[in-house]
């Protein structure tokens, strides 16, 4: 059966008893004529540089060696590519205020009052693939977005949106986690007081009478994954309820949704709603800015008192060194929560690409991006090494998206500034 006489995902659940999210079935890909896993993209973006001192990784394989940046990928670095040397044309992301809008456009943007970028990467393979899922992609935020323009004469909506549906639309980014992951479901307007498994409960259990014992120990993963991310933004919720109380620091109502206070606490729900929509195939194209350019995130769990930004400044000191571990930490979180999830002869990670990238190296510098590249896109990519273009005639970014776009089943002539796909990848 080809691709045009596919049966679409969701038909195929739909016979087997089930209108909500699921992950991925080799049952369900039986009955569809696809036996092979979904590949998706994700990008984590932070800002403002990182601490290069520790930043770098030598070798492959056995022999593969990674610096302190990258401690926590330690159990997993045999399924990430350490990738030094590749570069977007300068004026595309350096300065503060534009560099979020070029990463995964690879175009410059254009300053004054007109909004004009281009169509990132990730909205070109939703806009190519995403048919094929529920939600086309998944547009996640850990900061606000910032309003007015920079004194470089560049919108600081440049500084706060990766994710561009075209050159003149940045995507709106989900800010709320509980937000986030109800978009993962449907019937939102009857779950006012009903967890989303009491919901769906019914229909989990009859897809599991249907389906063979592999994929019924996957529905019990998945089942277990839910309620654990649930329980905790209800947690969450219900604490910064009594905090409210407590303090009356809010007269206007919040949301009820609730926003996390604390920032690792917002990352890594943030990162749980990524790694579900990928383990239910909701989505297979996700974006998440961890921090604006010019970034405002604080990090009083680490006991530093200023903001990021200030913090970049003094990119050689020991404390922007432990926000760059720690920004790498979340990464490492995703990446390890992806590779416990089971799918087909390996996991989820393995049918992914998960990118983590940043659009200086150091602050005001953009000689090349700092970039980790998680999982084999469905054996697609090799993995498990450090690869270094910096002294290559080729070592265009987008020459990177090509390539990656390629694998996924979108065949482009150009991009950015690229016209030839990344050697070696």
């Amino acid at each position: 059966m080809n691709s045009k006489t596919q049966i679409p995902r969701r038909h195929v659940l739909k016979a087997m008893g089930a209108t909500v999210a699921l992950p991925w079935l080799e049952s369900a890909g039986r009955a569809n004529g696809k036996a092979a896993p979904p590949k998706r993209f994700a990008c984590l973006f932070f800002g403002d540089g990182i601490h290069p001192p520790e930043w770098w990784a030598k070798g492959k394989g056995s022999k593969l060696e990674i610096g302190p940046a990258f401690a926590s990928l330690e159990a997993v670095k045999h399924k990430v590519n350490f990738i030094n040397g590749l570069a977007h044309p300068g004026n595309v992301v350096g300065g503060h205020a534009k560099g979020a809008a070029g990463m995964l456009t690879g175009v410059q943007p254009k300053g004054g009052r007109e909004i004009l970028a281009s169509t990132s990467m990730d909205q070109l393979l939703a806009q190519r693939l995403g048919g094929d899922t529920a939600i086309p992609s998944l547009v996640l935020a850990c900061e606000r977005p910032v309003s007015g323009f920079h004194e470089s004469g560049y919108s600081m909506m440049y500084a706060s949106h990766v994710s561009w549906s075209s050159p003149v639309s940045p995507v709106p980014s989900e800010l709320y986690p509980s937000l986030a992951f109800d978009s993962l479901f449907e019937s939102r307007g009857s779950r006012m007081q009903l967890s989303v498994l009491d919901h769906v409960l019914d229909q989990l259990n009859d897809v599991s009478r249907k389906v063979s014992t592999t994929d019924r120990s996957k529905i019990d993963e998945y089942t277990t994954s839910v309620r654990e991310v649930e329980q905790r933004i209800s947690k969450m919720q219900q604490r910064q309820g009594e905090e409210r109380e407590d303090l009356d620091m809010i007269k206007s109502k919040r949301p009820a949704d609730g926003l996390p206070t604390q920032l690792d606490e917002h990352s890594r729900l943030m990162c749980d709603v990524i790694a579900l929509a990928f383990q239910a195939d909701r989505t297979r194209f996700a974006t998440m800015v961890m921090t604006n350019n010019l970034s405002g995130q604080v990090y009083p769990f680490l006991g530093l008192r200023q903001d990021h930004h200030s913090f970049s400044h003094g990119w050689q000191n020991k404390e922007f060194a432990a926000i760059s571990r720690f920004w790498v930490e979340q990464y490492a979180y995703l990446v390890s929560r992806l590779d416990s999830m089971q799918e087909g002869d390996g996991t989820v990670l393995d049918n992914s690409c998960i990118m983590m990238a940043n659009e200086q190296w150091t602050a005001h510098s953009a000689p090349k991006v700092p970039l980790l590249l998680g999982g084999g896109l469905g054996g697609t990519l090799e993995t498990g090494r450090s690869l270094d273009y910096e002294k290559s005639e080729q070592r265009s970014m987008s020459s990177l998206y090509l390539t990656l776009m390629d694998r996924m089943g979108v065949r482009l002539p150009s991009f950015g500034n690229a016209t030839e796909q990344l050697s070696e990848i």
